[in-house]
């Protein structure tokens, strides 16, 4: 059987995943069903157990293209299609996939001329539809707010404790100098009391400004824990979704309540605070609601600075995107000494905030 075209939503989530990669939930199985279903790794169309007869769609808003295999499979997925979106990133990157996206249909025995003369005519195809197909420019602001906080001696003590262990003896550290023992020393400043006050004051100034306005916490997984526990001991009301305990109906549901504007009383009654990870941020446009983010805790998943970047990027984008009306405000806690000293937020935030970070991380390049 051939359908006419397919369409694939968020087509980078079926591309390589990074070395040691397990399946450890229902969503990186589905990952891998999507992978072996489209045919990723197969480059004969005619063999996969997909066959489109006029092309295959890709959309995605965050395609990671920082390694080659990256951008080999990606084109592969397409079949050689026309790439829209950051222009140049493709132009550049093209040369690296060992195979010409715009020309994979041409013949290889053309002569060097006709298939010079071929690509500089897609490149300008390129040029021009990208231009056609951009969205506006957003006339809102981004603005940025790090609110700084010491952890409490109690937390510096364990902190110190853990990292003496394997010869550290000061607040200021890389997170890739801890090896075995990130995730031990990143328990310890998730959880800490300092970050829940600082939280739930950042609460506290945006609704003494906005009293009715939605929020939208982002954390990562230890974070997720820790913000969950300080709302529910501030008291504050507050939505969350389970990928193991709630059904995917329900949790859209949920998400629903933050996707569009309060119509009705009942609407009025809802939390005003959607607590997310980082991993359940991918798909959700939060933008006509919502223009309040707060990252809890700044993401570090290992030594790819440009994947963590890009996953806080797509958190911000949440509610950063075409159709947002207001000027949009991240609230970003970073945790400090309990002296105030530079600690490992600080080296993880500058790293994920780097300017040649995020331009990678967003496909941006000149």
């Amino acid at each position: 059987f051939t359908w006419e075209r397919v369409v694939v939503d968020e087509c980078h989530q079926t591309l390589v995943t990074g070395k040691g990669f397990k399946l450890n939930d229902f969503k990186d199985s589905a990952r891998q069903a999507a992978r072996e279903f489209l045919g990723v790794a197969e480059t004969d169309v005619s063999k996969r157990p997909l066959v489109a007869a006029t092309a295959v769609w890709g959309l995605t808003g965050t395609p990671l293209l920082e390694t080659e295999a990256r951008v080999t499979e990606l084109a592969n997925l397409m079949g050689g299609t026309y790439v829209t979106g950051a222009a140049h990133h493709w132009r550049r990157d093209e040369r690296y996939s060992n195979r010409d996206m715009f020309l994979s249909q041409i013949d290889g025995s053309r002569s060097r001329e006709y298939r010079c003369n071929v690509q500089e005519a897609a490149h300008r195809f390129v040029k021009e539809a990208c231009q056609r197909n951009r969205g506006e420019e957003l006339q809102v602001e981004l603005v940025h707010r790090n609110v700084s906080v010491n952890m409490s001696e109690a937390d510096g003590k364990n902190f110190m404790n853990v990292i003496k262990n394997i010869g550290f003896h000061s607040y200021s550290l890389a997170a890739d100098s801890l090896g075995e023992k990130t995730l031990d020393v990143l328990s310890i400043t998730a959880s800490s009391n300092a970050r829940h006050s600082a939280l739930v004051e950042a609460i506290n100034t945006i609704h003494g400004k906005e009293p009715d306005t939605k929020i939208i916490v982002f954390a990562t997984s230890n974070g997720y824990i820790s913000a969950k526990e300080a709302l529910k001991t501030s008291g504050k009301k507050f939505s969350h979704v389970s990928n193991e305990l709630d059904s995917v109906e329900r949790q859209n549901e949920i998400i629903s309540w933050f996707r569009h504007e309060d119509a009705t009383a009942e609407d009025r009654k809802r939390p005003r605070i959607l607590l997310l990870t980082f991993e359940q941020c991918a798909g959700h446009n939060l933008q006509q609601s919502c223009h309040n983010v707060i990252l809890f805790d700044p993401i570090y998943s290992g030594t790819d600075a440009v994947a963590d970047a890009s996953v806080e990027e797509q958190a911000i984008g949440r509610v950063y995107r075409q159709g947002q009306q207001n000027d949009v405000t991240i609230t970003r806690i970073i945790l400090k000494g309990p002296e105030g000293e530079t600690c490992l937020d600080d080296w993880i935030v500058e790293r994920n905030t780097n300017e040649d970070v995020l331009r990678a991380a967003t496909s941006n390049f000149d």
